[in-house]
């Protein structure tokens, strides 16, 4: 009786080597290798802008502070005492100005009014009612009448004459003329009746009614000259001019 083999699982083939495991797939690990080199890219270019960027902003930071610095003028050192002391003595006094000086003025008494003409007291115009301009009568004294305003080409000018007694400081005269308007003044004053001698202090164009002759500089003198150079016309077609007060302000003395 025969035994027959006993059927079992077959055994490993003793000739045959054995199978080796399975590798990775090498396409996968050449697009990670991609991936990751991309990354790495992305990464040291972010890195290099940041850079460039901190360049840019520190020079612009030092290229402002360079203009700042130009820009501050430099200190200068402050005088010292003794040059402060220098500085004083070698400035001159102060003095007082003209319009400080005749802050004070007031209202001058006036001694006499007279009539003047080119030569003087003796040939003025209406002689005997020059006084008027100072006697606050309510009647003008007036010129003699011409037929232009030129005073027809026979003379330069006509006047009244202000003696006011003593020397004065003038600072303004105030005028009520006539309402025609047209007349030329000028303010003269003096220590002579000589017309010469009497220098201009101010004047007017063209003016008539109510005029104030105001005086810039000090100006001195005994005499004070209302000098009419154009004259306004009159209601009959002349040319004339009337003034019914004068008043004087200033500082009484030198």
């Amino acid at each position: 009786m025969s035994i027959g083999q006993e059927h079992g699982a077959p055994g490993p083939d003793p000739g045959k080597a054995p199978d080796k495991p399975d590798k990775p797939n090498k396409k996968w690990m050449i697009v990670l290798g991609v991936i990751i080199g991309v990354f790495v890219v992305l990464a040291v270019y972010d890195l290099i802008s940041s850079g460039s960027a901190l360049i840019r902003v520190a020079s612009k930071s030092s290229a402002a502070s360079s203009a700042a610095a130009r820009a501050t003028p430099a200190a200068t050192a402050s005088p010292s005492p003794s040059s402060a002391s220098a500085s004083a003595t070698a400035s001159p006094t102060a003095t007082a100005s003209p319009s400080a000086s005749l802050e004070s003025a007031q209202a001058l008494s006036i001694a006499s009014a007279a009539a003047f003409g080119p030569e003087g007291t003796s040939d003025g115009d209406n002689p005997v009612s020059a006084w008027r301009v100072i006697g606050a009568t309510g009647q003008p004294w007036h010129s003699s009448w011409y037929t232009t305003p030129e005073f027809g080409n026979l003379q330069s000018g006509t006047g009244i004459l202000l003696d006011m007694g003593k020397t004065v400081t003038v600072s303004r005269v105030r005028l009520v003329l006539g309402d025609s308007v047209g007349a030329d003044i000028q303010l003269r004053i003096g220590d002579s009746t000589t017309p010469s001698d009497l220098s201009t202090a101010t004047s007017a164009t063209n003016v008539g009614g109510t005029v104030k002759l105001q005086v810039t500089s000090l100006v001195s003198g005994r005499y004070v000259l209302v000098w009419f150079t154009r004259l306004p016309p009159n209601s009959q077609g002349k040319y004339q001019i009337d003034v019914y007060s004068a008043k004087v302000y200033g500082i009484k003395g030198t």
